[in-house]
């Protein structure tokens, strides 16, 4: 394959740097989320200043080094940046909530479903399967949840803007927990401690006793004609007022959800010895192939162009090459996620949204050229990527080895176009970057009462 010269790698990484900056800019945001802007621009610099290699070997890392070891350490990491629009996002209250909320399979159309049916806490809250399945089979692989507070956009295709409008999407989604707004604001109305803890956090819920007025299952789903007939003869105040019981369960759910970080790996374990230059506690960590696929990572393999940072991600698009799951299905990705995203009503300029317009900059400068969001997904993080399989948006490969192969040799895309970069690694290098990917792997950053269902 085609070397790239570094003065390329470096230009396109500044260009990266760049799109960073603007898709996470919020101005008037949080000082937290500010921390996280510098932060990424200043480790893809840094990247692109190492992309070409560097002078030191083994566990003698130089200053250059270090420094970009640092941005990816667990202790970089800023505290959680404030949900602008949530406005219970650090209740502990909604934290109770939306943790019994998420483990409660009566929020589903059959009683059989419930968030943590995709999200397993044994599983890193993913589910381990090649795509989810709910009360049927969706098109898409059920990403983790574990650091989403740190991420502006969710789902593969980015058609959310926060945490807890992406936890409406699936409550009404037909293939997954299939049920509608209306049923969930009942189930939390005649539910006595639900109830209570709602009330507590949003004040009296509507008198939903008047089930003429308020059908049990409505909702303006496109899946669920009935659902849609009983939505359309109620009043517009009365679908607001079981809307805003809805979103007030999603804003629980993501309450909940931020609660859930990456802890430390053996990786944070190394780079805080290469800090302190412990020759002896580096190379008791790390195994010479560790250590060598570190360094594919860092340089010859160009994985920092879009894994950076303390969760190993930048939070972006992009478009991988990634072979469709079936021939006949092709995902288009970022290019309708924006326009699904625009026309939200949950969206950060939404009415149900408790953000200041100046906090809502990501959207309203939404990038959307065809050339650049077209068959592109979100760069997921890398912690605990061994736990996750299998990999990319729709499962399409079952081991980090097929992903790896994936990307050392990528075939041509069918639809937009890629942005990988051309590398030269061979089959050492790709075991080694596997032995490295595993040093990644960590505990869960919770309180354990988290990592299940609610316990009184």
């Amino acid at each position: 394959m085609t070397k790239v010269i570094p003065w390329l790698v470096i230009s396109i990484v500044f260009f990266v740097a760049d799109s960073i900056n603007k898709a996470h800019s919020a101005s008037g945001a949080s000082a937290g989320r500010e921390q996280q802007n510098s932060m990424d621009k200043s480790a893809a610099m840094d990247n692109a200043m190492s992309m070409h290699g560097s002078t030191s070997t083994g566990h003698d890392w130089n200053e250059d080094d270090i420094r970009v070891l640092r941005r990816l350490w667990i202790g970089s990491l800023p505290d959680t940046p404030p949900g602008n629009s949530n406005a219970v996002a650090d209740s502990p209250d909604a934290v109770e909530l939306g943790q019994r909320i998420f483990f409660d399979k009566r929020f589903s159309a059959n009683g059989n479903v419930s968030c943590a049916s995709c999200h397993k806490p044994e599983h890193y809250f993913t589910d381990g399967l090649q795509v989810a399945r709910g009360i049927g089979t969706v098109s898409r692989n059920a990403p983790t949840v574990v650091g989403a507070s740190y991420h502006v956009w969710f789902f593969h295709d980015g058609r959310a803007d926060s945490l807890w409008s992406q936890a409406l999407g699936p409550l009404e989604n037909s293939l997954e927990h299939g049920g509608t707004r209306s049923q969930y604001a009942h189930l939390v109305y005649a539910d006595k401690t639900l109830r209570q803890l709602y009330e507590k956090l949003f004040g009296a819920l509507p008198d939903l006793s008047d089930k003429s007025r308020f059908p049990v299952d409505a909702a303006p789903v496109r899946a669920n004609r009935a659902a849609i007939a009983a939505w359309k003869i109620m009043k517009p105040a009365d679908r607001k007022a079981v809307t805003q019981v809805f979103v007030n369960i999603g804003k629980t759910i993501a309450a909940y959800e931020r609660k859930l970080n990456p802890g430390a790996s053996k990786f944070d374990r190394y780079v805080e010895a290469a800090i302190n230059k412990d020759q002896a506690k580096m190379k008791s960590l790390f195994s010479d192939t560790e250590l060598a696929g570190l360094r594919v990572f860092m340089f010859k393999g160009n994985c920092m162009i879009c894994h950076n940072g303390p969760l190993f991600t930048d939070y972006g698009f992009h478009n991988t090459a990634t072979p469709p799951r079936t021939v006949k299905l092709y995902d288009f990705g970022r290019y309708k996620g924006i326009n699904q995203l625009k026309k939200s009503e949950f969206n950060c300029l939404g009415e149900y949204s408790d953000a200041k317009e100046k906090n809502c900059d990501e959207l309203k400068y939404l990038v959307t050229h065809k050339e650049e969001t077209y068959a592109a997904f979100k760069t997921p993080g890398l912690r605990n990527v061994s736990k996750t399989a299998p990999y990319m948006h729709a499962g399409q490969y079952e081991t980090l080895s097929d992903v790896l192969k994936h990307y050392a040799d990528p075939p041509s895309t069918k639809v937009g176009m890629s942005d990988l970069l051309p590398v030269e690694l061979d089959d050492k290098d790709l075991v080694q970057l596997e032995a490295f990917l595993h040093t990644l792997d960590s505990p869960i950053n919770a309180d354990p009462e988290l990592l299940g269902p609610y316990v009184p």
